[in-house]
C-alpha cells in the first residue's frame, strides 16, 4: 500500500481527471480510500509508539522558539518603524526651525542694511544742503567782493584824475614859468629882486590815497619836463633869473611827487636821490628827500 502524505495541499487536492459531469467517481472513490487506508495506518502507529518522543518535544520547542523569533522580529521591525518615523519627524521640525531662523536673520540683515542706507541718505542731504548753503554764501561773497572792486575802481579812476588834473597843473605852472626866447638884438631884462612863485608849504604826512593819484600823474609830470628843460636850453646862457626861480618852483612839486612815489614803491634814498638829480634842478635836493621820507616813515 502506498504511503499518502496527509499535509493541506494533498488532502485538498484538485487536479483529479474532469469529465462531463463532474470528477471522475472511480478517482475519488480511490483517492478517498487511500486516506482512509492512511488513517487507519497513523492511528495503529500511535497505538503503538505510546508516549510522544523527544524528536516531537524537540519539534515542539523549535516551534515556540519559531514563533517566539518571529514575534521579536515583528516587534524589532515596528520599532524601526516608529524610529524612522520619529527621527524623519524630528529632521522635518529641525529643518522648518532652520529655515525660519535663516529667514529671521536674513530679515533682520536686509533690515539693517536698510538703517544704514536710510542714514546714509540723510547725511548726504544734509552734506547736499551744507553745501548748497556754502555755494549760495561763496556766490554772496563773490558779489560783495566784485561790488566793492567796482567801487573801488570808481574811486581809484576818480583819484587818477585827480591825480592827473594835479600833473597838469603843475606842468602848466611851469610852462608859464618859463620866458619866451627874446628876438635878435634885444637886450635881454635884469634878474628881477624876488622869486616869480612862493615854495608851496611842506606837507605833514600824506596820506595813502595821495600817494596812489601820484602814480598816474608822475607820467604825465615825467613827459612835460623833458619838453620844459628843451625849450629852456634852446633859450641859451642868458635867461634871466626870474625864470630860473619859476621853474625852480615847479621841479620842486613835481620832485616831491616823484620821490614819494617812489619811496611808496619802497626805492632807497640813493636812488631816489640820484633820480631827483638827473631829471629835476633843485637847490635842496637833500631836504626835499628827507621830509618825504620822514612822512612815509611817519
Amino acid at each position: 500500500m502506498a504511503v499518502v502524505d496527509l499535509d493541506r495541499q494533498r488532502i485538498e487536492r484538485r487536479d483529479f481527471p474532469v469529465s462531463r459531469r463532474g470528477y471522475d467517481p472511480a478517482a475519488v472513490d480511490a483517492h478517498l480510500r487511500d486516506l482512509a487506508d492512511a488513517f487507519q495506518e497513523r492511528e495503529r502507529q500511535l497505538a503503538a509508539s505510546g508516549p510522544p518522543s523527544l524528536a516531537a518535544e524537540a519539534s515542539a520547542q523549535v516551534q515556540s522558539i519559531l514563533a517566539a523569533a518571529e514575534a521579536a522580529a515583528a516587534d524589532i521591525e515596528r520599532q524601526a518603524l516608529e524610529s524612522a518615523t520619529a527621527e524623519r519627524e524630528q529632521a522635518a521640525r529641525d529643518a522648518a526651525r532652520t529655515r525660519e531662523e535663516a529667514i529671521e536673520h536674513a530679515r533682520s540683515h536686509v533690515a539693517a542694511v536698510s538703517d544704514a542706507a536710510s542714514a546714509l541718505l540723510e547725511r548726504v542731504g544734509s552734506m547736499d544742503a551744507e553745501v548748497g548753503s556754502l555755494l549760495e554764501s561763496v556766490r554772496a561773497s563773490a558779489a560783495r567782493l566784485g561790488s566793492e572792486l567796482r567801487a573801488v575802481d570808481v574811486n581809484m579812476g576818480e583819484l587818477y584824475d585827480a591825480a592827473s588834473g594835479r600833473a597838469r597843473e603843475a606842468t602848466d605852472a611851469v610852462a608859464k614859468s618859463e620866458p619866451t626866447a627874446p628876438a635878435k638884438g634885444t637886450p635881454l631884462p635884469g634878474p628881477p629882486t624876488g622869486p616869480a612863485f612862493p615854495e608851496p608849504p611842506t606837507p605833514s604826512a600824506p596820506s595813502k590815497s595821495a600817494a596812489a593819484r601820484t602814480a598816474r600823474g608822475s607820467s604825465a609830470r615825467r613827459a612835460t619836463r623833458a619838453p620844459a628843460r628843451d625849450s629852456g636850453a634852446g633859450e641859451g646862457g642868458g635867461e634871466s633869473g626870474a625864470g630860473d626861480e619859476g621853474a625852480e618852483g615847479g621841479d620842486l612839486d613835481s620832485a616831491r611827487l616823484v620821490a614819494l612815489n617812489m619811496a611808496l614803491n619802497g626805492e632807497s634814498r640813493a636812488s631816489t636821490d640820484r633820480y631827483l638829480a638827473e631829471n629835476f634842478r633843485l637847490a635842496e635836493r637833500q631836504k626835499l628827500i628827507d621830509e618825504v621820507y620822514a612822512a612815509i616813515e611817519a
